[in-house]
């Protein structure tokens, strides 16, 4: 890699070259069957390269050095054909990295059958415990990737390492009542995965959701599950965080560092070395050493995140915060783990102080949420009603408002921790609202 950077100065006044290798495997489940396994594995070089301050970027297919040559040539001759960008600095400097765990290595050589096993029994398990139930959808996967980033000042990091998951979702159908894909789901950095917690949960929510409760307008204390808080968080809070957002004065948080934003007991970071963690990286997408970055400690806020390139303009350093696209091959500001500290009290406890409210598993509609200001218009479905401390039923209503409200809003979060794999990956526990204005639908 040191000679291919040597053969790239030729070219450019900073050059970087990022090399990821995966294996990925896959088992996906349509209508109580297996519809699909796959094993799919490959590499992506990614050169980045800057002359005059034109920045030149090509990606390829493979990690042979004379392709990843010809790459740095095509990254060149895009560099001349693009405009100079007046605001560039320099690629980073090398930093001191954490020691990374130890991988699984168990994870890199995983056959398509464990997964398979797994699902078969899951599937087998949910229609044993409701046979009015079926596995409409689901997957179970195990992803690895090696990667090595190395540029022209001296960075060069190398890390490997994987993780395994698993997703069912049921749908029930009983005495002419059908419900919503109601989801469960487990990761983790090993293959022990707890299928049947996986289905008893999902099981025990289709159960809850056969008997259907009318909604009504009502302000309400409600709990919000992790795919809730995943699905609105990523959405209307997270990029307000970034740097990047500072600097083009389009977050709400700007001159709020130190002010109380949120409930004391919410405390928010982003850790890749969090122990729950399934991708403890220890450099970011482009080698700067990541660390843990507190963004709200018991509802104060703390500051942003930084790449390079913002963190430059603005004056200040990365925190490690750049995420690389393998498909643009750029670099944006993002997250690694975030993790909402949990508390002290179990979710069945939190249901059972409650005379009336909600247990809300998931929002539609998250997506067209704003960050620019934290409002958000979403349906809570699944969503259940909870009376005289119990489950009684599913429900479906809408709740509209502001992010930063809802935070301030928190009154308790469950001693429980759950990974939340899909979208910006999150480490949650339950956390109740108290007085909740809903739309009933």
């Amino acid at each position: 890699m040191e000679e291919l950077i040597r053969f790239g100065e030729k070219f450019f006044d900073e050059l970087e070259i990022a090399v990821y290798r995966s294996r990925n495997v896959s088992v996906n489940i349509e209508l109580n069957e297996i519809s699909m396994a796959s094993v799919r594995s490959g590499a992506v070089t990614i050169i980045r390269g800057i002359k005059d301050k034109r920045l030149g970027l090509a990606i390829i297919d493979s990690d042979e050095p004379a392709r990843i040559k010809e790459a740095i040539e095509q990254a060149a001759k895009m560099a001349k054909l693009n405009s100079p960008d007046e605001k560039w600095v320099s690629l980073p400097e090398p930093g001191k990295y954490r020691e990374a765990p130890k991988p699984n290595y168990e994870l890199k050589e995983t056959p398509p059958d464990r997964l398979v096993e797994m699902i078969v029994h899951g599937i087998k398990l949910a229609r044993e415990k409701d046979p009015n139930a079926i596995v409409a959808g689901g997957e179970g996967g195990v992803t690895w990737e090696e990667r090595q980033i190395i540029n022209s000042h001296g960075i060069d990091v190398e890390q490997e390492g994987g993780a395994a998951y698993i997703f069912f979702e049921l749908v029930g159908r009983k005495e002419g009542v059908v419900t919503p894909g109601i989801f469960d789901f487990e990761a983790r950095r090993d293959l022990n995965l707890d299928v049947d917690g996986v289905v008893e949960r999902a099981v025990r929510k289709v159960g809850w959701a056969y008997n259907v409760k009318a909604s009504k307008n009502e302000e309400v204390p409600i709990i919000l599950g992790p795919w809730a808080i995943a699905g609105l968080f990523s959405y209307a809070l997270f990029p307000a965080f970034s740097g990047e957002r500072l600097v083009k004065e389009t977050t709400p948080l700007a001159d709020k560092v130190g002010e109380q934003i949120a409930s004391e007991v919410l405390t928010l970071y982003d850790d890749p070395f969090h122990e729950l963690a399934i991708e403890p990286v220890i450099a970011d997408g482009e080698g700067v050493p990541t660390r843990k970055n507190v963004l709200i400690e018991k509802g104060t806020f703390r500051g942003f995140v930084w790449d390079n390139y913002w963190a430059r303009i603005y004056g200040t350093e990365s925190t490690g915060n750049g995420k690389r696209d393998l498909r643009s091959g750029g670099i944006n500001i993002g997250f690694h783990t975030m993790a909402i500290e949990n508390g002290k009290k179990s979710f069945e406890d939190m249901i059972s102080e409650i005379d009336r409210g909600y247990f809300v598993d998931g929002f539609q509609g998250a997506h067209s949420s704003n960050p620019d200001n934290g409002n958000f218009a979403v349906t809570a479905n699944p969503a259940y009603l909870i009376e005289d401390g119990e489950v009684v039923g599913s429900s479906v209503f809408l709740i509209a408002g502001n992010v930063y409200e809802l935070l301030k809003q928190a009154s308790e979060v469950s001693k429980e921790q759950i990974v939340m794999p899909f979208m910006t990956t999150m480490i949650t526990p339950f956390i109740r609202f108290e007085n909740v204005k809903i739309a009933g639908k």
